[in-house]
């Protein structure tokens, strides 16, 4: 779905902004009065619920007659954009989410790189229905330095960050680009396509060089043009250019769409969220006792 003017225009607003810190007491006060009085608690979660209302719309159109009235979200790693306004904006726009209701072991946010990576397999423990065992697992999976670079018609985004379980209750943010002069739709701007994409190579050797000397590891796509094939080169290059004796392939799975690669993961996350009460965890000797019983077909009673 098109982005809204107003959309775009946060967006660039926000897009590098750093992180505000969290509001004030006059600012929390406001906005409670806000949402007291049926209005959006600022005017930047107003932007989103209008972008939410209308995906919203579009979905319970496509899924109908099965309502939408809960939803996963994944976003980029836009420091300026807080929980609370993501929290405050599905709200408005009459969905439910896990943003305000997760414990403290699960994650509050989940971004679309570390979504992408689980859309491709990866960070994923495959004893998930045990919290326990599942943390087990994850400690022991492959660290890896992840390179996400996303190209859509108004924006390039790329980040780096060092993953290891896909759906980390902690996100440490790493260095990022967000740059709305490198989407394609920008190419009429530039004196040339070269131009263009020399401008799109500098800003991922920028960002690559804002690391230590460590290769990256894997490189995931997103967005609707992320296998364009001249992205594709330009991030060759530049990752060649960077580390010279470290080639990395790209990572492309065929069965995931880079535009939906990032829906595709928050779908398995959502899935997993519903399948497994992660508020309590049940000793396995339990079912077993259960089966036990079962098998033994006779009636018994505990006096109390």
């Amino acid at each position: 779905m098109p982005a809204t003017p107003e959309y775009k225009a946060l967006m660039e607003r926000v897009g590098n902004a750093p992180w505000p810190g969290l509001p004030g007491r006059l600012a929390e006060w406001r906005r409670w009065w806000n949402k007291k009085r049926g209005r959006p608690a600022t005017a930047d979660v107003g932007v989103l619920a209008t972008l939410l209302r209308e995906l919203k719309s579009a979905a319970a159109e496509a899924l109908a007659p099965h309502p939408v009235d809960r939803v996963a979200v994944t976003l980029p790693a836009v420091g300026a954009i807080m929980e609370v306004d993501m929290a405050d904006a599905l709200e408005y726009a009459g969905l439910g989410s896990w943003l305000g209701d997760s414990y403290r072991y699960q994650p509050g946010r989940i971004y679309q790189s570390r979504a992408v990576f689980a859309a491709h397999g990866h960070g994923l423990c495959t004893s998930y229905t045990d919290i326990c065992e599942c943390w087990h697992e994850g400690d022991s999976l492959a660290c890896r330095l992840v390179l996400f670079a996303s190209l859509t018609r108004h924006a390039l985004y790329a980040s780096l960050y060092t993953l290891r379980k896909a759906f980390a209750a902690y996100v440490a943010n790493g260095p990022q680009v967000l740059d709305f002069d490198g989407g394609l739709d920008s190419r009429g701007r530039y004196a040339s396509d070269d131009e263009y994409w020399a401008h799109v190579r500098a800003q991922i050797i920028g960002l690559l060089e804002k690391i230590d000397s460590r290769p990256v590891e894997m490189v995931l796509l997103g967005g609707e043009n992320g296998t364009d094939r001249t992205f594709l080169e330009t991030l060759r290059d530049a990752l060649a250019e960077v580390n010279p004796t470290s080639p990395v392939s790209i990572d492309i799975a065929t069965t995931v769409d880079p535009t939906f690669a990032a829906a595709t993961g928050m779908a398995l996350y959502a899935r997993r969220r519903q399948e497994v009460p992660s508020d309590c965890k049940e000793h396995p000797a339990c079912e077993k006792q259960r089966q036990e019983e079962r098998a033994g077909g006779g009636e018994w009673k505990l006096e109390l």
